[in-house]
């Protein structure tokens, strides 16, 4: 039986080598027999999927086995955002939601998502209880990856038409008409196309929507909303002198943009613009939670509006548990997932898309203007990230003495002190920082760092990066 470890949210593999139709049968039963057990409210599941190879087959095998566990099951008939899946889950009243994507991983991935009751990413206990149904049922692991008998893949039910009017009415659709915007949109082939052509036609926006079409294999990049993988979104914008240009990724909760120009407003701007636009324009208060690899920006924010700031490790699920429990107005991760607890526990590219644009409409400024008016709060800030590959036998040796490093400089930089929240962090002695965390799915460490200029972010990055090589030798 393969190894089935579930990550900051779901399970993730190699389509074809462990992410097969057995394996999905096995994930689902334990999935099947964890509901069971916990006993959330409502009743039955809802099933989404994205554009990736084989979803609908996935999405068909486990609904069987839902079924053939009693369940109601209600599937998507084509391929849906996750914020659509968990919301067609929460209109529903279900019990939770099976959503088949890997998100932003490259295309040899596939992945199992399970959404709970309250319509958010599985908190620890959630997705321990089900790795916990997976060690047990482990012994009938040859029964239970066959095809149930009489198999019956249940209901279609479309959860897009629902969840695109819940976005009209949350977003400020009459505001968006009056300035009439011209807008470049990016689907990156993902299962969120069409969403934000639609609205902002019907706003009467003029559109150029760019990767609309289904393709598994993303064009040959992965569908992450990354400055380098939203250049053909830069070009767009610049030739048809749109006022900006919005993305989302492989299953449409995670956002990009770029400016007026061309050029890339990553993840942490859009967190400002947005937490600015919500408490100056809309009066919203409430906890702002961030996750360990995010800008000092929102620190900086939150000071100055007097909101609590909630920093957390890396993973929706954590700024999700705080939503559960606390006064939270917003929350976001460095990878573009950033979510509003009065909208929905679940992060959303769209609705942060379609907020860019309320606010620039409400402002009559542009998204580079916005950026600058963030600036004239925190000062300005420069963040770099850097994906380094590694061999995959490389990486458990990499980690380990990852977790040890403790150098007293990185580069040019002193090292002040060392935090473990989630990876490994360098606060250096003049307010820099330098961040290196192993991903979980990939053989890579993800290195970040912020400094006040450009070029310092770069070279801190990228001394980073030279320090993960000198831990293995190479």
């Amino acid at each position: 039986m393969p190894s089935i470890k579930f990550g900051t949210e779901g399970w993730r593999g190699i389509i074809a080598d462990d992410f097969t139709l057995a394996n999905v049968r096995f994930v689902t039963h334990a999935i099947a027999h964890y509901i069971k057990k916990a006993s959330p409210p409502g009743s039955g599941m809802m099933i989404g999927y994205d554009c990736r190879a084989q979803s609908e087959e996935f999405a068909e095998a486990a609904a069987e086995v839902l079924r053939a566990h009693g369940f109601k099951t209600l599937r998507a008939p084509k391929p849906v955002s996750s914020p659509a899946a968990v919301h067609g889950m929460l209109t529903h009243q279900m019990q939770g939601a099976i959503m088949f994507t890997a998100s932003h991983n490259p295309a040899a991935f596939h992945g199992i998502k399970f959404k709970p009751y309250y319509g958010g990413a599985a908190l620890t206990e959630i997705t321990a209880g089900i790795e916990q149904e997976l060690e047990r049922l482990a012994p009938e692991y040859e029964t239970l990856i066959e095809r149930p008998g009489n198999a019956d893949a249940g209901q279609e039910h479309d959860p897009v038409p629902a969840y695109l009017n819940y976005l009209r009415e949350f977003v400020d659709m009459g505001a968006i008409a009056k300035a009439n915007l011209n807008v470049a949109t990016d689907a990156m082939y993902g299962s969120g196309a069409g969403y934000l052509p639609t609205l902002l036609r019907e706003a009467g926006a003029q559109v150029t929507a760019l990767r609309e079409e289904r393709n598994p294999w993303f064009g040959g990049a992965g569908p992450e909303p990354t400055a380098k993988n939203l250049t053909p979104l830069s070009e767009a914008v610049r030739n048809a002198g749109a006022m900006a240009g919005v993305a989302v990724d492989g299953d449409a909760d995670r956002i990009g943009a770029v400016d007026e120009h061309g050029n890339f407003v990553d993840s942490h701007r859009i967190f400002a613009i947005v937490l600015r636009h919500l408490v100056e324009v809309r009066g919203w208060r409430g906890g702002v939670v961030k996750t360990f690899s995010v800008s000092r920006l929102i620190d900086r924010l939150a000071e100055h509006y007097g909101l609590t700031l909630h920093e957390t490790p890396i993973g929706f699920k954590f700024i999700c548990e705080l939503m559960l429990n606390e006064d939270i107005l917003m929350g976001g991760e460095e990878s573009g997932g950033i979510g509003i607890k009065r909208y929905m526990l679940e992060r959303d590219g769209v609705l942060m898309a379609m907020l860019i644009l309320e606010a620039m409409a409400v402002s009559g400024k542009t998204l580079s203007q916005l950026v600058e008016d963030v600036y004239a709060i925190t000062g300005r800030m420069a963040y770099r990230r850097i994906d380094a590959h590694f061999k995959r036998d490389q990486m458990p040796a990499l980690r380990e003495r990852l977790n040890g490093a403790n150098p007293s400089t990185v580069g040019d930089w002193s090292v002040q002190s060392v935090s473990a929240l989630d990876g490994r962090k360098f606060l250096m002695t003049d307010g820099s920082w330098l961040l290196m965390r192993a991903s979980g799915t990939e053989p890579v460490v993800r290195v970040y760092a912020e400094t006040e200029r450009d070029a310092d972010a770069e070279a801190l990055a990228a001394a980073g990066e030279r320090l993960l090589r000198e831990l293995i030798g190479i």
